[in-house]
Parts: C-alpha cells; structure tokens; sequence
C-alpha cells in the first residue's frame, strides 16, 4: 500500500488503522452508561468496531447498531455489533428495517466526510429515534500544533487517514465545531480532546502495519503489544497534557451534546 497514491480511491477503497477512540469512550461512560447500563448506542461509521469492541467488553448490557458503508468493514464489526447495516444512515432509514429508539448516537469521525453538514445534521436530529438521545461528536482537530507548523511551512500531503485523509471534505477546529453544533441546534454538555503527539507520528507508525493492512487486517493495532503498553501508560498522560490547551495540543476534539429543547 505504500507505494500507491492516497487519492486513487479505486485502487484501495479502504486504508483506515483502525483504533478505540478513548475521549469517545469516555464521553459514553460519563453522559449515558452511568445512568443507563443497557443503553442502545446507534454508531454511524462504525468501521470495523473499533469502539463497538470495547463497549462490548465494558458494557456487557449495551446494545449496539452499526452503520457502515464499506461493506468489508460492515462484515468485520458484525462479530462484535448487534446490527450491522451495510450503507449509510440515510439508506438504512429509507430501508423499512425497524429503527428503534436509542439513548446515544456516535459520530466518531464522521462530519469531516460530510458535504452539507448543516442539512445532514438538522434532517438526522429530526428522526424520531434520536428525539431523546445523547450525541458524542469527534473530528479531527484542524487547529492541532503539528498543522499548523506544516500550513507555515506550505504543506499538504493526502494521507491515508487522520487529519489529512483523502476522504475529508470538511474541517473543523474546536471554536468552528461548536458553532457548527449551535447553529444546528444542539447544546454542547463537555468537551475534551484525544492525544496527538504519537498521533502525529501516525503516516510511520503505520507502516510498521502495512501487511496487515494489505490482508485486510485493519484491527492490527488490538494486537500489538506495545500498542496495550501505550494504550495503558502513555497515552492516559499524553491526553492529560493536550487537554490542557485543547484548541492547539489535541488530536480530535470530542463533544457531547444534545438537542436544544
């Protein structure tokens, strides 16, 4: 894979590293297991189950519906996703299948891949399955240090995935996210921001998985041992540290919001 070009989309229509994002995680213990074990969480974009693993394991009781529209990562996070729908949210709903109520809706990494964020946001709020739910937000943080010593030095390079994925047609920083959500009609409850110092590493490291990755092995990441040490010792101080100044040091800024009642 490294030796294509990330913008031939038909050559390799899928290139995501796939990883549990901590901050979202989070954000789902803090504003809905807490007081609903046994929530429904309807995760848009859910890719191979990155988070959907996790929640499993942590929240046995939860239940979780996954829309994804690359086919092969619908069939990986079936094992671990109690519905898997193979298409977009608009598609499911237009499908007939039951849609039920749910508590919580994710959108990990998924507005920066919207043309009309404003309609898409407004139109899916207005379904009645999400009249009562929490939605956790994350995007890629456009405003993060290493961006904006590479804008100085005038470069942007396509990547397979993180800020500079191929697929984003949207970018946010932390103030143009939240006005985006208020614009839209949702109050914002919290926010925090994901680690980017080893993130900014992420087009080398990356590479270390390129076999995987060629085999269609996009979960590799759960099975590295330095990756657990990271997730276990590093990574919790490094979050610290970017949220200390979040508009510059994170990653990804994640929300949790609600509807404006």
């Amino acid at each position: 894979m490294s030796d294509d070009y990330p913008l031939d989309l038909q050559r390799v229509a899928y290139s995501y590293l796939e990883r549990p994002n901590r901050s979202v995680l989070a954000m789902l213990d803090g504003h809905v297991f807490r007081e609903r074990p046994g929530a429904t969480i309807l995760d848009v974009g859910c890719g191979c189950g990155a988070n959907a693993r996790v929640v499993r394991t942590r929240w046995p009781e939860a239940r979780v519906i996954g829309i994804e529209p690359n086919a092969e990562a619908a069939a990986e996070a079936r094992a671990v996703c109690d519905r898997v729908f193979p298409g977009t949210l608009e598609e499911w709903m237009a499908s007939g299948e039951d849609v039920p109520a749910v508590d919580a809706i994710v959108l990990s990494d998924v507005l920066e891949h919207i043309a009309d964020p404003v309609q898409w946001l407004r139109s899916t709020a207005s379904l009645p399955a999400l009249a009562h739910a929490t939605w956790i937000i994350s995007v890629p943080n456009f405003g993060v240090w290493y961006n904006r010593l590479r804008t100085l030095a005038g470069r942007f390079d396509y990547a397979w995935s993180g800020l500079y994925d191929r697929t984003h047609l949207r970018f946010y920083t932390r103030k143009s996210i939240r006005h985006l959500l208020a614009y839209c009609g949702f109050e914002v409850m919290a926010t925090r921001g994901t680690a980017s110092i080893v993130q900014s590493a992420a087009p080398f490291l990356r590479k270390c998985f390129s076999g995987d990755l060629e085999s269609g092995n996009h979960l590799a990441l759960s099975g590295s041992s330095a990756f657990r040490l990271y997730q276990r010792i590093v990574e919790p101080a490094e979050e610290s540290l970017c949220n200390l100044w979040p508009s510059l040091l994170a990653f990804q800024i994640v929300i949790a919001a609600r509807r404006a009642r």
